[in-house]
């Protein structure tokens, strides 16, 4: 099992090396550049008006924070919808994590982001805070995140990406780049938030080959092709052996 287990890494490993182009695959490694980064505790002034500090929200309980800006006519408004859907559907809200949307729009207002939150049905939702912020302390935040804004002077639109990162005393633990498969691994994060220990993660397309597969709903963990065929050689092997062993040596 040993020898495998080795086989199914290589097999892994080469694979992601060699499909470098696949847009999934940048995907996953700016997901993966996040991990344990540490996330600088900056003001926000949270729609009712106060403003706090972000270990204030994820300091007995993890944050999930995401960016977006008011008079955004791109994806903010679907991206915040599928997030508000992907964390319904999960119900872990308020018990295992919290949810903070950050405008990164220097012009917004607090006001604004009351109008934002009560067009997603989520004005009353004590757990989930629309914020706004200095320069200073987006720039410090956006920076540590790695999250890219640009402003368009000629449509006064921004370009951006869409992120969304879970943060637990103050370091990412889980990063999600908006695009396939968001769905299926937004409930992966949400089980590792509620403490299950999930022994593989796969992103979507990430491997031709793979020993395991996860499924996010149910919990199980079953065994794939990959480990299957490459167990076989394997198995092929002992089992010559043993045979050589059990007839013995020819006799002249």
């Amino acid at each position: 099992m040993i020898r495998v287990s080795a086989a199914c890494l290589l097999t892994l490993l080469a694979t992601a090396t060699g499909a470098g182009a696949e847009p999934s695959l940048l995907v996953s490694r700016t997901e993966g550049q996040l991990l344990n980064r540490a996330v600088p505790d900056v003001p926000v002034q949270r729609a009712d008006g106060r403003t706090v500090i972000l270990s204030s929200l994820w300091q007995d309980r993890p944050l999930l924070v995401t960016f977006f800006y008011r008079n955004c006519h791109g994806i903010c408004s679907p991206w915040l919808a599928w997030v508000r859907n992907a964390i319904r559907d999960d119900g872990g809200l308020g018990r295992n994590y919290r949810m903070l949307a950050l405008s990164f729009d220097e012009t917004d207002t607090v006001g604004e982001m009351r109008s934002q939150a009560e067009a997603l049905g989520l004005g009353d939702d004590p757990e989930w805070f629309f914020a706004v912020a200095d320069r200073e302390a987006l720039e410090r935040l956006t920076g540590a995140l790695d999250f890219w804004y640009r402003l368009d002077p000629a449509t006064g639109q921004y370009d951006h990406s869409a992120l969304l990162v879970a943060v637990d005393n103050g370091r990412v633990v889980r990063a999600l780049v908006g695009g396939s498969g968001f769905t299926e691994r937004f409930r992966i994060m949400a089980r590792e938030l509620r403490g299950d220990f999930l022994p593989v993660y796969t992103v979507p397309n990430q491997a031709a080959w793979r020993c395991f597969s996860f499924d996010p709903v149910s919990g199980r963990v079953s065994v794939d092709w990959g480990l299957l065929l490459l167990g076989l050689p394997t198995l092929t092997a002992m089992t010559v052996t043993f045979g050589l062993f059990r007839r013995g040596p020819r006799r002249g």
